[in-house]
């Protein structure tokens, strides 16, 4: 394919309440590519997309359109063919498949809508994409994939050209993950432009043909993908050497401080369930989806209700039936999805902070001016950006929300934490800060952790042992040098080598 400029934008400067946070950036995207826009949160990867689809109009700089200056805004964008799908979908959940992709955009027939035409156009999109779902299902009855899937297909109909996509993988799992890159190849060979927002760099290295770095607001790499390892992607995003992503492993000590013996949950998600922690171990958990993992852990804090086993704390057997009851006990759980179960986005950072543990600040009345000094102080210790105690959580990135997550979990004073994919939606150098963060708790607080990863160089790098589990039983405990991708893919799915694993 001859090189084929569809748009471009020089000197792009944005400011916000006097702060610039764009400076001067020169990019340009050709037809046909998939292009991997890549940063730490706030390096402004959002922002100059948000500038380049018409929603944001920048303080300086030109955007141009095959060649030809523009004025952009989110109609005129759409009529250009450059089409944005954020990171949460803008979707209509009491709507059908078909009427979302042609909302705003009907297909009359007279005075009346014409149904089966809007249908039958949204079923050979669908074809077009080798995608099976029935334009006649209502949204809400789809899965995060196939809602991804969907904006695809509104894009798909309106004429994309340029399509952005904004972390599209965030909530999809390993299957679904490769079901898209197989649909963003499709449109690649249509000749449409595909730009690609990730903070995940192996997925970024896969898909895509060429690659931008921001960091601070700056452009400070633009280069073909595979000339560049993931290592150099990072420490290009951070702007220094990474020496060790992982911090050395401590050494926990010989006593046990919690036994799980024979567990077995009502619903049969997880079966005969036996593991031992001991004091300042960081156990990890690993497994393909559905393998029983998170409910595991929700059967230990009292989520998911037990049928049969033991559980003992400290070599004293306790009675979990509620997070409550965990939480007197001083075990406490940072949960998968952040936003939904870990952190109240509409709420202040600091109450987040404190929400678990109020009764140190109140008695008749909250102790306000204890709570934010008990934020600061988590503030400073874990590195957590803010501009100010009351700002709202869901104005943070989401390496600061996890940390606040943390340090509400640490409030309450426990000792055993159980960390379910505690990395999963942050940037590299968060993830750096919460590994070492961990290591601080274990130090300062004398914590011990059990985490639930589906990132194999994660639980590798940070882990003492690894229990491996498979359609809801622990296959293996691997520890010392028995620790490898090999091996804990070998038990998570029972092949042998040479076998193909069909899902």
């Amino acid at each position: 394919m001859v090189d084929e400029v569809i748009l471009s934008a020089k000197d792009i400067c944005m400011d916000f309440s006097s702060v610039r946070v764009l400076h001067n950036v020169d990019v340009q995207f050709e037809k046909g590519m998939v292009y991997g826009v890549v940063g730490e949160n706030g390096a402004g990867k959002s922002t100059l997309m948000r500038i380049l689809s018409g929603f944001l109009q920048p303080t300086r700089g030109d955007i141009f359109i095959e060649g030809h200056k523009v004025q952009l805004n989110p109609l005129k964008a759409k009529e250009y063919g450059i089409i944005l799908i954020p990171q949460e979908l803008n979707l209509v959940d009491s709507l059908r498949v078909y009427e979302n992709v042609f909302l705003g955009s009907e297909v009359r027939k007279g005075f009346f809508l014409n149904r089966s035409s809007m249908i039958e156009a949204t079923r050979r999109y669908m074809q077009q994409l080798s995608l099976r779902i029935d334009p006649q299902t209502y949204v809400s009855e789809l899965s995060p994939a196939q809602k991804q899937m969907v904006e695809i297909v509104k894009a798909i109909s309106k004429s994309v050209k340029i399509l952005i996509m904004d972390e599209p993988t965030s909530s999809l799992s390993q299957e679904e993950i490769s079901k898209l890159f197989d649909v963003i190849r499709s449109m690649k060979n249509s000749g449409i432009t595909v730009v690609f927002i990730s903070h995940k760099l192996k997925e970024v290295k896969v898909v895509t043909d060429s690659l931008i770095i921001l960091r601070d607001g700056r452009k400070v790499h633009e280069g073909k993908t595979k000339e560049l390892s993931e290592r150099q992607i990072a420490e290009l995003m951070i702007g220094r050497k990474i020496d060790e992503m992982y911090p050395p492993k401590l050494s926990p000590s010989n006593e046990l401080i919690l036994q799980v013996k024979n567990l077995t949950t009502k619903d049969g998600t997880v079966k005969n369930a036996n593991f031992e922690v001991r004091k300042g171990e960081i156990l990890g958990f690993y497994g393909l989806v559905g393998s029983g993992r998170t409910e595991l852990m929700e059967a230990i804090i009292g989520v998911r209700k037990v049928d049969s086993g033991q559980i003992l704390l400290n070599g004293k057997q306790v009675k979990i039936e509620s997070p409550q009851d965990a939480k007197k006990l001083g075990i406490v759980y940072l949960p998968e999805d952040r936003k939904t179960a870990g952190i109240i986005l509409s709420l202040q950072v600091f109450m987040n902070t404190t929400i678990m543990s109020l009764e140190k600040f109140s008695k008749v009345l909250l102790g306000r001016r204890r709570e934010i000094e008990t934020f600061r102080n988590y503030e400073k210790k874990f590195d957590i950006k803010t501009r100010t105690p009351f700002q709202l959580a869901k104005t943070l990135s989401g390496g600061n929300q996890q940390k606040v997550v943390i340090s509400k979990l640490v409030n309450t004073g426990a000792k055993i934490f159980i960390f379910d994919e505690p990395t999963r939606g942050v940037d590299v150098n968060a993830k750096h800060q919460i590994y070492e963060i961990m290591h601080q708790m274990i130090k300062e607080y004398d914590a011990t952790f059990v985490v639930v990863s589906s990132e194999l160089p994660e639980i590798i790098g940070i882990c003492n042992r690894i229990m491996v589990m498979r359609s809801g039983e622990i296959t293996a405990c691997i520890s010392g040098e028995q620790i490898s991708e090999k091996n804990l893919i070998y038990h998570a799915t029972g092949l042998e080598e040479g076998d193909s694993y069909k899902g």
